[in-house]
């Protein structure tokens, strides 16, 4: 039986972790970088690859695009972002503002891709709009729930109330200096309230450790396909103050609702910090139950099943 192929970018980013991840619920799946797969077409064009395999899918719409030029077939595409196919991509607020989409990307890229599989269900919405002759379907993501774990022994209310940032702090997307920066000099005086963040330091390997010393995730994010810091949080029993972005809502417990804002306003995060800050026990309740949300509806094998429905037509997984 032909095997399948999944293209990724590079090993060490999340979408190469993410594709071997996949491997190993997929019996007949290979994988092969840009790199690789750019050698081969030089060497041997890229008709060795559309015959060698039965589907041919990518780890993201830019890798899409960039396989289409190079004229391998693409028959089903993940997309983990708004990045590729809109111009108003760094400005563009999820919860509130209409995409700007990019006519020569949907023209020369997305419909030429028949299955894609979207990182939240507002991602899958506009790209049923926009290419409606394509089956495009929610996949969503995963975590690893026995790698992010909660801490053995809860925070004390006598330790101060710490609130964590984890980012790409040059993304202009990510608010991290119109709004992350202002939050955070708000508190600088306050002597119970520390802010830590991470912007690469910690490994992939040591980010539990990151969760775990944290009592609240900030993400400021003005968009974002998915939101992997808020699943790796909740994977860890924490909760998250976040805007209204990706799939956060749909993976937190209904009782974090309130803490998903529809504002990208300083002030606004800064009166929820003030309201919750002393409710740490309640706080600590919302982080078990996302976990527990995260359990049954975003660990790695639900979230793997999704993938290889979508993007392979397969029902089985290892």
């Amino acid at each position: 039986m032909p095997k399948d192929l999944l293209l990724y970018d590079v090993d060490w980013w999340i979408l190469g972790k993410t594709a071997r991840v996949l491997q190993r619920y997929h019996p007949d799946l290979e994988l092969m970088s840009v790199a690789e797969a750019e050698r081969l077409v030089e060497s041997a064009g890229a008709q060795a690859i559309n015959q060698r395999y039965s589907v041919i899918s990518s780890m993201c719409l830019g890798i899409a695009a960039w396989a289409i030029f190079k004229h391998i077939r693409i028959d089903s595409s993940a997309a983990v972002s708004y990045y590729y196919f809109t111009r108003n991509y760094e400005t563009f607020r999820e919860w509130t503002d209409p995409i700007d989409p990019d006519p020569e990307f949907l023209r020369l890229v997305l419909s030429r891709i028949p299955v894609i599989g979207a990182m939240n269900r507002r991602l899958t919405a506009v790209l049923q709009e926009l290419t409606p002759q394509g089956s495009i379907d929610f996949i969503g993501h995963f975590v690893d729930t026995e790698h992010f774990t909660p801490a053995q022994s809860g925070r004390g209310p006598d330790q101060p109330f710490v609130i964590g940032w984890a980012g790409d702090k040059g993304k202009k997307s990510k608010n991290y200096h119109s709004l992350y920066e202002p939050i955070k000099q708000h508190f600088d005086r306050h002597p119970g309230i520390r802010f830590v963040e991470t912007s690469g330091a910690y490994a992939y390997e040591d980010m539990p450790r990151f969760y775990q010393s944290i009592d609240l995730l900030l993400i400021t994010s003005s968009s974002e396909g998915g939101g992997a810091t808020a699943l790796e949080a909740f994977a860890c029993g924490k909760p998250v103050l976040s805007t209204d972005v990706g799939y956060i809502r749909e993976a937190a417990a209904p009782e974090l609702f309130p803490l998903i804002l529809k504002t990208d306003h300083p002030l606004d995060f800064i009166q929820a910090i003030e309201g919750w800050m002393h409710r740490r026990e309640e706080l600590d309740l919302f982080g078990q139950k996302c976990r527990k949300n995260v359990e049954a509806n975003w660990s790695i094998e639900s979230g793997a099943r999704r993938w290889i429905s979508q993007m392979f037509n397969r029902s089985e997984v290892k």
